[in-house]
């Protein structure tokens, strides 16, 4: 059950080229080897070459992938604990929601490669020293040096990478879309032009991290340590800084929320000239239409918002009980922590908006139905890419609504109705599901 060595046209010995049907063997064996099964053996492909080959949904715990070469190769949903891919060749390699809690990617290079929804808890990107093998095959650490960990143009959308060890490794223009960094270590990270969108930074260590540019509405810093950051023309709407350790940050030309005390704003008469929009469908008053706005711990209970835009606002701490959002635009916004219950938001547009540890309490998010004749029956509720974390959803309604990719781990769904959701690749772990229908 060995690959067979093959020999280049000027003599050089090539690495091992795997085919599939010697590696699901080898799998098999790996298996055996985990459970304490006759004829186990430990999965080692050490510089082995198996490009192009299927690995998703095998319990790979603890394997070898040292300075092998899996472009392309499918490891999606696969369980990876403790692997290594030390310098290997990983490139547009497909790790969709795998479970690599400890993996060592160090010197790997993971460009292009896909890994959504992935747990990469406590997983190691850093900078490594990588030793190639000799014509004999053998290790030649004459030639050792240090090798960079690439990880540009990855995407990394809802992965949860907990105190994980990235270093250098993700470069710029990444998509971290509701990526889970707690913890992390980004020292020196470049990260120009990434979106960042619902992105959590809480406790993170951005020292001397380059963020210029970024997309970063949503996203959470509350308690990073902040030293030379580099924030240059970056997004700043719907940020939260709670608690950062900020020291040195570069902000030059960084676009900043508008505060609407600074510039007279009556946010109070603005409701109700947009209630009376509303009352004579557009004939009198002023639709509410705003941008980057910082409504931070606005009340707003009971409010008549219904068809309102509020594109990347900041509503912190927000009071909005029993507010009518029926069909509102609310993307991007930033309501980490408000008080939303029986919400009226049928329609609504909720896309990559951070409703971390909010109170949703029987709010309703059902798709709105729509006036006979018309091209489709309903208008869904979008919550996709929302980023949902300990929210209160306890009670609500969610039937017939878009909540792809959302974010709703340790949230409360007691007693949700979510029949007919379109709930493809949601996180749910750790969430109370209690009487929970879909």
């Amino acid at each position: 059950m060995t690959a067979t060595a093959q020999l280049s046209p000027i003599g050089r010995k090539l690495p091992p080229k795997l085919t599939q049907p010697l590696l699901d063997q080898m799998l098999d064996a790996h298996v055996r080897w985990l459970t304490g099964k006759p004829g186990g053996k430990r999965l080692v492909l050490k510089f082995f070459e198996a490009s192009h080959l299927d690995f998703n949904d095998r319990d790979l715990t603890d394997a070898e992938f040292v300075g092998g070469s899996f472009v392309e190769s499918d490891f999606s949903r696969a369980k990876l604990q403790r692997a290594s891919f030390y310098g290997a060749d990983v490139r547009r390699a497909y790790f969709i929601d795998a479970d690599m809690t400890r993996v060592d990617f160090r010197a790997a290079c993971l460009s292009g490669a896909d890994l959504e929804g992935a747990i990469l808890h406590r997983a190691d990107l850093r900078d490594g020293v990588m030793v190639s093998a000799g014509d004999d095959g053998q290790l030649d650490y004459s030639k050792a040096a240090t090798a960079t960990t690439n990880a540009s143009g990855a995407r990394f959308v809802g992965a949860q990478m907990t105190e994980a060890r990235v270093g250098r490794a993700i470069g710029n223009k990444t998509d971290l879309t509701n990526c889970n960094l707690a913890n992390a270590s980004l020292v020196g990270a470049d990260l120009t032009g990434s979106d960042l969108t619902g992105t959590i930074f809480r406790g993170a260590d951005l020292t001397e991290t380059n963020l210029s540019n970024c997309i970063l509405g949503g996203a959470t810093f509350a308690e990073a340590r902040m030293m030379r950051t580099n924030m240059e023309g970056a997004d700043l709407a719907a940020v939260s800084f709670d608690g950062a350790i900020m020291q040195e940050v570069r902000l030059a030309h960084a676009k900043y929320p508008v505060d609407p005390l600074r510039i007279g704003y009556d946010l109070p008469a603005a409701v109700a000239a947009h209630g009376l929009w509303v009352d004579t469908e557009g004939r009198e008053g002023t639709q509410l239409v705003l941008e980057a706005y910082d409504f931070t711990g606005a009340e707003l209970a009971g409010a008549r918002l219904s068809a309102a835009k509020f594109v990347r606002c900041t509503f912190r701490k927000a009071d909005f009980t029993g507010a009518d959002l029926t069909f509102a635009n609310l993307t991007g916004c930033q309501f980490t922590g408000a008080s939303l219950p029986g919400i009226k938001a049928r329609g609504a547009n909720f896309t990559k908006t951070n409703l971390m540890n909010a109170d949703l309490r029987g709010a309703d998010f059902s798709a709105l139905p729509l006036a006979p004749g018309a091209a489709r029956a309903q208008w869904p509720t979008r919550l996709a890419d929302a980023q949902a974390t300990g929210a209160n959803f306890s009670g609500a309604k969610l039937t017939d609504s878009n909540m792809r990719r959302t974010i709703l781990r340790g949230a409360d769904l007691t007693d949700v109705d979510a029949r007919g959701a379109d709930m493809s690749r949601a996180d749910l772990v750790k969430a109370t599901t209690t009487n929970f229908r879909r």
